[in-house]
């Protein structure tokens, strides 16, 4: 097993500067990457398993499904995971391919956070001692030209984690990594389709109200990083569809008029009543918005792989 890590050394005043310019902005920001402390993380999972939140339990079968269809596309291949994450739904395609296949493979996570590739490299090793395993430490937006390419390459982006990038930023890294792709390489994109807006707005919006504390602890990150008085209790979470851009967009509404110090700050942060942060959106795509990522990449879309519902696709492309 071997890990390579590619990511800058960022420091505390780096974070802090970044919180404090999105606050800046007009209208203000926050990255969703700030939504993961421990408590982020643990809010989330529980997410993951609420009744209204769609996505896993289409997704979960739907990657079962597939890589029985796909598992003689893995044999002699590296298999390039963007933003592995926890490695959960690379496990969950695996189970499902031979042994003889998954010992040609050498599975390449990638992920901005060491720990996570660590962590989840040793327990995949666990799992499947036949299998070569090479963790790449990288933000795969800025970095995609480091993976190896030493064979043909298998990428997949599972989650629909796409949908989190702006349409600019999607667009450019599917046009960034079209160019490191070679001929013969495969994408297995994941993205969260179009369907009945009340069942995308119900997913975040659930009626235990999870996704609103998720969305709130957000200011609590800010407030450990900076030394803001954030207090969570005055704005509302805020989730809708947009449908000009085919997003759910998430929100933190200020219920009054509000005035945030922080000893960083020369001057307060000031937020007018029903003012909003916006902390992310969720794209939600059609087939000629598959399409178009495709063709922007230089792919050519060979199958798209859905659910019964068509919820959910995970689209196979190569490059040819």
């Amino acid at each position: 097993m071997i890990i390579e890590d590619f990511m800058p050394k960022v420091g505390e005043s780096s974070i802090r500067e970044e919180m404090i310019a999105c606050l800046r902005t007009n209208p203000k920001t926050l990255p969703s990457m700030f939504f993961y402390d421990h408590h982020g993380s643990e809010l989330f999972e529980m997410i993951t398993n609420l009744e209204e939140y769609y996505p896993p339990k289409v997704e979960i079968p739907l990657l079962r499904s597939t890589a029985q269809k796909l598992k003689q596309e893995l044999k002699d291949c590296d298999l390039v995971e963007l933003g592995s994450g926890d490695c959960s739904k690379i496990s969950v395609f695996l189970d499902e391919i031979p042994e003889e296949i998954r010992q040609t493979i050498v599975y390449y996570p990638v992920d901005v956070c060491k720990q996570a590739i660590e962590k989840s490299a040793c327990n995949l090793q666990d799992t499947y001692p036949e299998m070569n395993i090479h963790g790449i430490t990288a933000d795969f937006l800025e970095h995609i030209e480091k993976i190896p390419a030493k064979r043909r390459r298998f990428f997949c982006f599972f989650g629909s984690t796409i949908g989190n990038l702006t349409e600019v930023q999607a667009m450019k890294f599917m046009t960034d990594l079209g160019k490191v792709m070679n001929n013969n390489d495969r994408l297995l994109l994941g993205v969260d389709m179009v369907k009945d807006i009340d069942i995308i707005e119900k997913a975040y919006n659930d009626s235990q109200g999870i996704t609103a504390e998720f969305n709130k602890n957000i200011l609590k990150v800010v407030n450990d990083h900076i030394e803001t008085d954030f207090y969570p209790e005055e704005f509302e979470h805020v989730a809708f569809f947009n449908k000009k851009h085919s997003r759910i967009e998430m929100h933190l509404k200020a219920k009054k008029d509000l005035e945030v110090t922080s000893p960083f700050l020369k001057d307060q942060i000031v937020f007018k009543k029903d003012e909003t942060i916006h902390t992310e959106n969720s794209h939600k795509y059609t087939v000629d918005g598959i399409n178009k990522m495709a063709n922007a990449a230089g792919l050519s879309v060979e199958s798209i792989f859905n659910d019964d519902k068509k919820w959910f696709s995970l689209v196979e492309m190569v490059k040819q």
